[in-house]
């Protein structure tokens, strides 16, 4: 049986581990959690019907608990870096494909100050959805 990081399953650690890539250079933690700050909101710029526009930390660690989409794969388009009076923003631009039905592109806009995650927003590529 596989063991996974708490708030991790066999299903989110395709996205949890490349968010943790991209964070990695900027954080001092070895989980996706453990980067994000216990105050940081995640606010989410698309509508899915049933699912918040912002969530606590401590909700979307439940949410992806829950998380059951078989994930294949995840990879980076691109990152931007840009660290400006103590606060690095990273522009994370990437895809998550899935078991069945097609990939989904993203991108996350990450604040991080003092090597904790301090605010995130997400963006989904609605230009490829059918």
């Amino acid at each position: 049986m596989t063991t996974y990081p708490d708030g991790y399953n066999q299903y989110s650690i395709y996205f949890l581990n490349l968010m943790m890539q991209g964070m990695q250079a900027d954080v001092a933690a070895e989980t996706f959690w453990d980067a994000i700050s216990d105050e940081t909101t995640f606010t989410f710029h698309d509508h899915f019907p049933g699912f918040p526009h912002q969530m606590t930390k401590a909700a979307y660690k439940t949410w992806f608990e829950a998380y059951d989409a078989p994930e294949t794969g995840a990879e980076f388009a691109n990152i931007y870096r840009d660290t400006t009076a103590g606060v690095t923003t990273l522009i994370m631009d990437y895809a998550v494909h899935y078991k069945q039905g097609p990939g989904m592109k993203f991108l996350s806009i990450v604040k991080i100050q003092n090597k904790r995650v301090i605010k995130w927003d997400d963006y989904l590529d609605t230009a490829n959805l059918n």
